[in-house]
């Protein structure tokens, strides 16, 4: 569906065009985070109602901050590696520890499961926890196939269970800003938008430089991990995420083009059948309007997460590289701009966490995800977000296979 407010050029003056962090717009303790004004003061929940959640898996999963939420209390925590559960455990001060996290589904004092698992695993864990009766966040991506999509989305119709996915990319002050601006229409219309992850890894693999922690991200003692030759296209809501969330159009379309590496890991010998380390897709949106997206991952480039928007009113260049964002308008000179870290909207415990993390997004994805269950309210990012945020990447890496053939996505639903 078509944002109204991206059908006609705003008219706002320069004068009228406030910072970010004089944007205001209206939310009740049922919207999520990401329309919240920056400058909207936190709400606190009555500190009786707390989320008792469990954490499984100790790489990524043990970033966040749960037992700082003043609503949110850790459990129970799980993983199969001995030296990751030890950290869960101190992380979060919690002994309740499993190694496999099915028992923990069986828990009474566990309401929620966070699952910080591998990429192949994601959908599984989650339709397991959901029909367990809990609620549950995910790390990207949200899916590996089309099918593990239509799996997850149907998995929430079911159990009526809260999911969402815990892309960091969506939930950078830029990013916050940026869709506040669209829904105010500031941008007039976003007829295009550029999305970029770049995480270079291919040099230290070409030249033998990888240190043994990077290596153990694709061999862990002797076996190979699920990251082992993974492509670019399975692995994209970095990019998409902050594009299909500020433009609020979905990516219909996708034409792509890959850049193979000469390295065992890539030579087609993978679970995955992939020979690329970079792709770069083309897209059509819902609204008509083109993307362009680059996830490469063999690149003297700095590594950037996040995305650049065209409008007719309003263009911006989101904060990369160490440099400040950068708005402009047309007829005038292009400006730095400094964002509003929307610390406010977080309890104030959390607040120092927004310098650390992802550019800050751990902080900010903790208090969606304990607001919304505690709520009863559809977080930010829900299964058709993360599902719109995935698809893309999974048909992109059919057309890079056939050497770029423009490919229709599936529509798994709306996305608010």
């Amino acid at each position: 569906m078509t944002d109204k407010s991206r059908q006609a050029p705003s008219s706002i003056s320069r004068r009228e065009f406030l910072p970010a962090g004089a944007v205001a717009l209206a939310a009740g303790a049922s919207a999520p985070l990401l329309s919240a004004s920056p400058a909207e003061e936190y709400k606190p929940l009555d500190p009786s109602r707390r989320l008792r959640i469990g954490v499984v898996g100790g790489g990524f999963g043990s970033g966040f901050s749960w037992h700082m939420h003043p609503n949110c209390q850790v459990t129970a925590v799980a993983d199969l590696r001995e030296d990751r559960r030890k950290r869960l455990m101190e992380r979060f001060d919690c002994s309740n520890a499993y190694e496999e996290f099915h028992p923990m589904l069986k828990d009474a004092k566990v309401d929620a499961v966070a699952i910080f698992t591998g990429a192949p695993d994601h959908v599984p864990h989650c339709v397991d926890v959901m029909k367990s009766g809990r609620h549950v966040i995910s790390a990207v991506p949200a899916a590996i196939t089309l099918e593990q999509c239509q799996q997850l989305v149907d998995a929430v119709k079911e159990t009526g269970q809260t999911y969402m996915m815990a892309e960091t990319s969506c939930f950078r002050a830029s990013a916050m800003t940026a869709h506040a601006w669209r829904k105010q229409g500031k941008f007039g219309r976003i007829y295009y938008s550029d999305g970029y992850y770049l995480h270079d890894h291919g040099s230290y693999l070409k030249k033998g430089t990888a240190s043994k922690r990077l290596m153990e991200m694709w061999i862990y003692k002797g076996k190979r991990t699920w990251r082992y030759g993974n492509s670019p296209a399975l692995y994209v809501t970095h990019a998409t995420g902050p594009m299909i969330y500020v433009t609020g159009e979905k990516l219909t379309e996708v034409a792509a083009i890959g850049t193979p590496i000469d390295h065992e890991f890539y030579r087609g010998n993978n679970q995955y059948d992939n020979p690329f380390i970079n792709i770069t897709f083309f897209h059509k949106t819902s609204g008509g309007n083109s993307s362009r997206m680059a996830v490469h991952w063999w690149t003297a480039a700095p590594g950037r997460e996040g995305a650049d928007f065209y409008g007719t009113e309003l263009s911006f260049f989101e904060p990369q590289f160490g440099l400040q964002g950068v708005v402009r308008r047309p007829g005038e000179e292009p400006e730095t701009w400094k964002i509003d870290d929307h610390a406010s909207t977080l309890p104030p415990n959390l607040r120092e966490r927004i310098a650390r993390g992802h550019g800050g997004a751990e902080a900010f994805i903790v208090h969606e995800f304990v607001t919304a269950c505690l709520e009863e309210r559809q977080p930010a990012v829900d299964v058709y977000q993360a599902v719109a945020y995935t698809a893309p990447g999974i048909v992109g890496q059919e057309s890079a296979m056939k050497d770029g053939e423009w490919m229709k996505v599936p529509d798994f639903g709306p996305i608010s």
